[in-house]
């Protein structure tokens, strides 16, 4: 059985979930298959987050982005504003915009030796005050018609989650049936080997950060369609549920291993908590503090599972 749920990290999630969806329809009284279809929705924009912080954590030597919050409230604004003019004007420069943020904390971690950790709180920052000196400037009301499409639903299921979905099935196909996949989980298991191998470790690196940068984009392009708007403070309800997506999902915190159907379920699970701790009526501060407990509680097992297996 601990084989089974060591090679199948997504059971954890996926039992979660199931408990939570329980207690929520305890709580509220009724039990209700539309719950999980709505979570799945309102769950997107931090699966997203986690998907891409998967990628960069999975590169190994402690990587990881304390960035993506801000790269997302950059890539609504920017989203929100070139869509004035044209939809797929706005999502493209929103995507190339967190693309490009992956870059440089990819660059200065890499080049100039500076931490990850270090790199992306830096960095994040930066993106932030531009983001005070821009909003001003900047139309901060979506394209009508870009938000009719993401509100559509097809057999329970809302735009939102297939959009995630197919993101979801890309990124398995990228990291576990093409070379640069193998090259990542080999550079996040240990990158000293990895670059006697004759892999490229640099860039291999360099391209986890454009990826899960990317990934913000994107999650901050369909964020401020959903939410009517860009706003300043938007991406911090997101990132501390898709850390602990990500790590819940079976990402190793030391690199090296990745589980994209572990971290849908992860995000998944993370909203149906939010949903219960709201059901319960616990205030916010409170709820950011059980997250916070269930995130250290995460990264203790997945360190301690590291270590055991080191």
């Amino acid at each position: 059985m601990k084989k089974i749920m060591t090679k199948y990290a997504f059971i954890w999630p996926l039992l979660g979930s199931i408990f939570l969806w329980i207690a929520i329809s305890i709580v509220s009284g009724k039990f209700s298959v539309g719950q999980i279809f709505s979570s799945a929705k309102l769950c997107s924009f931090a699966l997203l987050l986690a998907l891409g912080q998967m990628v960069v954590v999975t590169s190994g030597e402690g990587a990881i982005d304390l960035s993506q919050q801000y790269i997302l409230t950059l890539a609504a604004y920017i989203s929100c504003d070139l869509m004035q003019y044209n939809v797929i004007l706005g999502i493209i420069a929103a995507v190339a915009v967190g693309a490009f943020c992956g870059l440089v904390n990819g660059i200065v971690n890499i080049y100039l030796k500076v931490p990850a950790m270090v790199t992306t709180l830096a960095t994040g920052y930066i993106i932030f005050t531009i983001v005070l000196v821009l909003a001003p400037t900047m139309k901060t009301l979506p394209n009508a018609g870009f938000v009719d499409f993401i509100n559509l639903h097809a057999g329970g299921f809302s735009m939102l989650t297939m959009i995630c979905m197919i993101v979801a099935v890309l990124l398995a196909l990228l990291l576990y049936k093409t070379k640069y996949g193998k090259q990542l989980h080999a550079v996040g298991q240990k990158r000293i080997a990895a670059k006697y191998a004759g892999i490229k470790v640099n860039k291999v690196v360099i391209s986890a950060f454009v990826i899960g940068g990317a990934l913000c984009g994107l999650s901050g392009t369909l964020c401020g369609a959903f939410n009517g708007g860009a706003f300043q403070d938007m991406g911090t309800t997101y990132f501390l549920p898709s850390i602990a997506a990500a790590f819940v999902g079976g990402t190793a915190a030391s690199g090296g291993k990745s589980n994209v159907a572990g971290v849908c379920l992860g995000a998944l699970m993370m909203y149906l908590l939010t949903t219960f701790l709201n059901a319960a009526n616990l205030s916010v501060g409170m709820q950011r503090l059980i997250q916070g407990a269930v995130l250290v509680l995460i990264l203790v097992a997945s360190v301690s599972d590291d270590a055991k297996k080191n």
